[in-house]
């Protein structure tokens, strides 16, 4: 199974296959990025393993992360597909192909679908001031977090409409760190949450912040008639 579209493609024009699309590699070989490789570091493969066993008993789920985004919870974004909002978002971005580079994940779920964990190890690609991560890097890892915990309250398709982050303490590249999201009410389309980023051992608050996603809309769903007169942009 290729890494990524990339990958897949540079495999492709090795072999001669011709002109392939990426995107058709990719349905080929969906390929989890949120398991074990070579790039996980001893501390990033044992707080995996704790969240694993904790999750033995149901209350929490793994969510996979593939390419395609519709792959990642179907449940939740073929509903999303149905209000014509394509495959559905990724669940992380994955920036480049080399194993530990840059960010490696697992997501973790709550039964209820209103909190979410992502343990994250940041590779050195995602260094800002030297030997330590870039905020924007961050950023990344929080918005990512909440947004799965917005998609697991909504159970459709949801986007960031504000994301409000106080950095208190820097991130070591390399470090290994665990974002813990939960949603803090649910007003309508509205969904607010707030995340945390802790080390592993929840002695160092790295980062706190707190996020309003707005769930999509029906586009299927008939729209009220226009009064006589009215000007519609």
């Amino acid at each position: 199974m290729w890494r990524s579209c990339g990958a897949g493609v540079r495999v492709a024009a090795a072999h001669g296959w011709g002109r392939v699309l990426p995107t058709a590699l990719c349905s080929m070989s969906p390929q989890d990025l949120t398991v074990p490789n070579a790039g996980w570091s001893a501390a990033m493969r044992e707080q995996y393993q704790c969240l694993l066993h904790r999750a033995a008993d149901g209350s929490w789920r793994r969510i996979p992360s593939y390419r395609r985004g519709l792959d990642n919870l179907p449940e939740v974004l073929q509903m999303a597909v149905g209000m014509g909002t394509g495959t559905g978002p990724r669940m992380f971005l994955r920036n480049v192909d080399v194993e530990g580079a840059g960010f490696e994940y697992a997501i973790f779920l709550h039964a209820s679908g209103h909190r979410t964990e992502c343990l994250c190890q940041l590779g050195p690609y995602l260094e800002g001031h030297h030997s330590f991560a870039h905020g924007g890097a961050i950023a990344t890892l929080i918005d990512n977090t909440v947004g799965v915990c917005a998609l697991g309250v909504a159970k459709v398709s949801v986007m960031t409409a504000k994301l409000s982050i106080n950095y208190l303490v820097p991130v070591p590249v390399g470090a290994v760190v665990v974002a813990d999201s939960r949603m803090e009410r649910h007003e309508g389309r509205k969904i607010f949450l707030s995340c945390r980023v802790r080390d592993t051992k929840q002695d160092t608050l790295y980062a706190e912040a707190t996020a309003l996603f707005i769930q999509a809309e029906d586009t299927k769903a008939p729209r009220p008639p226009v009064p006589s007169g009215t000007v519609t942009l």
